[in-house]
């Protein structure tokens, strides 16, 4: 296989997304409960998905901890050619309320996957999956899970705005002492 990924590679890969995990407990730390399922632009393409027909801070944040975690232990335990499912976990986060009850589960969720991810053997980042029709290895599509998570935590930028609170700065992240990459 041309491009293999390394453990090098993957340690980079661990260490900024600890920071992006850091940067969006930054952003969720001064959103009032209330705010999480505000909803303060409403239309026809305000959706995530053809499961979610709203898109909401608590939503996003939902979203993106029930895939991870599915995608970390999926492709950790699968063989390679894999075809990722979509995740099936809500129930994960039953009975969990919007807003800093959502936080401490987040904080719980990422904390196992980031425990399954440290697990991961230069064969794992090497296996094949398939993801909605596309071929990844492993890696590639740790590097696709951290552009997700980007992705909404730009949402959830936008949706804090819309609601008077302005979030902290991209990459102004709180571990100013360790070298990133």
């Amino acid at each position: 296989m041309e491009n293999k990924a390394t453990i090098q590679e993957f340690n980079r890969f661990l260490s900024i997304h600890e920071q992006l995990y850091l940067q969006t407990l930054e952003l969720l730390k001064d959103v009032p409960d209330e705010v999480f399922k505000s909803t303060p632009i409403d239309n026809e393409v305000m959706y995530l998905g053809t499961r979610v027909n709203t898109i909401n801070i608590g939503g996003l944040i939902r979203h993106f901890v029930l895939a991870e975690i599915h995608w970390f232990q999926a492709m950790k335990e699968g063989e390679s050619g894999l075809e990722i499912p979509k995740p099936d976990n809500a129930s994960l986060l039953e009975n969990i309320a919007d807003g800093q009850e959502l936080v401490e589960k987040y904080k719980d969720v990422f904390a196992k996957g980031f425990e399954i991810l440290k697990s991961y053997t230069e064969e794992d980042l090497n296996k094949t999956v398939s993801f909605m029709g596309r071929k990844y290895t492993v890696m590639a599509f740790l590097w696709i899970t951290f552009g997700h998570h980007s992705y909404h935590l730009g949402q959830v930028d936008m949706l804090m705005r819309q609601n008077g609170i302005y979030p902290a700065e991209y990459m102004e992240w709180p571990n100013t002492s360790t070298l990133i990459g």
